[in-house]
């Protein structure tokens, strides 16, 4: 058995095994996602009797089937779970159809797999959970030789956690895995993201806005169920393609309804939409993007699973976050201890990071390239060139030998399948606490009440004084202390002149604060520019009359605490924002 990545530069989420000897006169391939840049013809050599036995496809997001019409050959089967084929299905069919290639082609070769299925003479695939997505299947591969057999475990992307009511990879799967092949980790955990990204939903929601969310289907889906169960969340509603598979399988949430047509009148203030695609220039997300283009109060959210395609100016805010549902390096290290495999394949989407590959007892192999690797050479599973004798010798002594036990296609355990529960948002990683906690109003709304008037500042020191300090003995800095002074005076004074209103902070994620004004006076416009005067609550005295605001924004204290400001129109950048 042989390995190779189809697309390392183009998006990785492809590869090519290669099973010598299962056919008489040909090498069996079989193409494991159609991502990005895959193109079968450079893959394969027919001059040594290579050729396309099957493709699979382990999750709906668009980058696994892209390029499924340009390398699915003619009666070539394309294996998925149910899940998995019918959200293809859907979005190659009907209104705003995705474009990929013979569609037909695609629909007429998908064969759905539920259990035990033959790839070859003597080689079996089953799919098993996997997390990450809803519908998303790894494959268990048996390889029979004779009474022997030997397992490899597909997982690519996948988590332990449940995603969107799937269940994650099982660490006590009834099953001795010879060998796995996986996707590099990330740095940083994913659940904080995921809080962040419903976080941020909800409480634009709950200001008012109108939101629209916007995700490839198997996204639309997770995101919906869970939002759709947070307290917080309002209306929910979901619209075209999402929601024919919402209904289609079954699914329900106390906060979601459903419109299958495109219906434009679901977008209301304080509402939230879900709609397809995730870049929303074309399609559903396309009409509704126009409809809320033009409106400063309306938010749309990007759930993307890598870099964002800049958008067109529009008056609405636009806002990307990341939905990368993956693993975390001790994940995999969790992973990789639960099975102890003799063989990792770790598809490494992190190159540039040189952080080499799990910690663990087993032959790993980090490829970030596109060239051919044996993994199995017919009599044992092959270690890379770097593990020294004595590891490999520990290694392989440490492997039970299974070649005589009975077939697991025909006499092992039942090996579960990707099937759908009610989600639970802890075990989803979504923290719900957190995102009640972001979303309250740090400021209780009352009506404004007489304040104190703002105290004078004290008299600034005049030269003389300052001679006579230095003179006595007093600091040699004393000139750079009055030029600060009198530069605090100066804002003091400008404060005085001006308007203070108040506002709160809110954190769009990324770095980016945003400031709701109270009040804000109708002179505001979206775009303008305004000088702001920062100060915290607990800074200084200063509460004029709440009735009396002018243009103003804030900045967040380290507290997350409203903040006061003091600002005028101004044709200088606003620095403190």
């Amino acid at each position: 058995m042989h390995y190779q990545r189809a697309n390392p530069d183009t998006g990785g989420e492809s590869f090519l095994l290669r099973f010598e000897g299962v056919c008489s006169d040909r090498i069996a391939c079989l193409l494991v996602n159609s991502g990005r840049g895959v193109d079968i013809d450079d893959l394969l050599d027919e001059s040594r009797g290579e050729h396309l036995a099957g493709i699979i496809i382990n999750n709906a997001h668009p980058e696994c089937y892209c390029t499924l019409g340009e390398n699915a050959r003619d009666d070539v089967p394309i294996y998925a779970t149910h899940q998995t084929a019918q959200i293809i299905a859907t979005a190659l069919t009907g209104p705003h159809a995705r474009t990929v290639d013979q569609p037909e082609t695609i629909l007429e070769q998908m064969v759905v797999v539920d259990g035990w299925h033959q790839f070859v003479n003597g080689v079996q695939l089953h799919p098993v959970p996997v997390g990450h997505a809803p519908g998303a299947a790894g494959f268990l591969f048996e390889i029979v030789d004779g009474k022997r057999y030997r397992t490899l475990f597909v997982a690519d992307e996948y988590t332990v956690r449940q995603a969107g009511g799937y269940p994650g990879v099982s660490l006590d799967l009834d099953v001795e895995i010879d060998a796995m092949i996986v996707t590099d980790a990330v740095d940083q955990p994913v659940q904080p993201a995921l809080t962040e990204a419903c976080s941020i939903i909800c409480e634009r929601a709950n200001t008012g806005s109108t939101v629209l969310v916007t995700a490839d289907e198997p996204t639309g889906l997770h995101v919906a169920g869970l939002l759709g169960r947070l307290e917080q969340s309002r209306s929910v509603t979901i619209l075209g393609r999402i929601a024919t598979l919402w209904e289609e399988f079954g699914y329900s949430a106390p906060n979601v309804t459903i419109h299958p047509e495109d219906r434009v009148e679901a977008l209301g203030s304080g509402s939230i939409a879900v709609a397809t695609p995730t870049t929303p220039v074309q399609g559903l997300s396309g009409r509704l993007f126009e409809e809320l283009s033009d409106d400063p109060d309306a938010v749309v959210v990007r759930l993307t699973h890598g870099e964002a395609t800049p958008m067109s100016a529009s008056r609405c805010m636009v806002q990307s976050l990341p939905w990368r549902n993956l693993p975390t390096h001790d994940t995999l290290s969790t992973v990789i201890d639960a099975f102890t495999p003799v063989q990792v394949v770790v598809a490494d989407r992190n190159a540039a990071a040189d952080r080499g590959g799990p910690s663990c007892d087993s032959f790993v192999w980090c490829i970030e390239d596109d060239l051919v690797y044996t993994l199995f050479d017919g009599a044992r599973w092959v270690a890379p060139a770097e593990v020294d004798p004595d590891t490999e010798h520990r290694i392989r002594n440490r492997v039970s030998d299974r070649y005589e036990e009975p077939l697991l296609s025909e006499h092992g355990p039942t090996i579960p399948l990707p099937q759908y529960s009610e989600p639970d948002l802890a075990a989803e990683g979504i923290n719900a606490e957190t995102v009640h906690e972001q979303i309250q109003d740090p400021v209780p709304q009352s009506e404004p009440t007489e304040q104190p008037a703002t105290p004078m500042p004290p008299p600034a020191p005049s030269d003389t004084t300052a001679e006579s300090s230095a003179t006595d003995g007093g600091t040699t800095s004393i000139g750079a202390s009055l030029a600060a002074l009198n530069e605090r005076l100066t804002t003091v004074q400008s404060m005085i002149d001006g308007r203070t209103h108040r506002a709160s902070v809110v954190n769009a994620g990324d770095d980016v604060y945003l400031f709701r004004i109270r009040n804000p006076p109708a002179s505001f416009e979206h775009g303008q520019e305004v000088s702001l005067l920062v100060t915290a609550d607990d800074d200084h005295g200063l509460n004029p009359p709440q009735e009396s605001q002018r243009q103003a924004g804030t900045e967040p204290t380290d507290d997350g605490s409203d903040t006061e400001t003091d600002s005028e129109p101004s044709d200088a950048p606003t620095e403190a924002a």
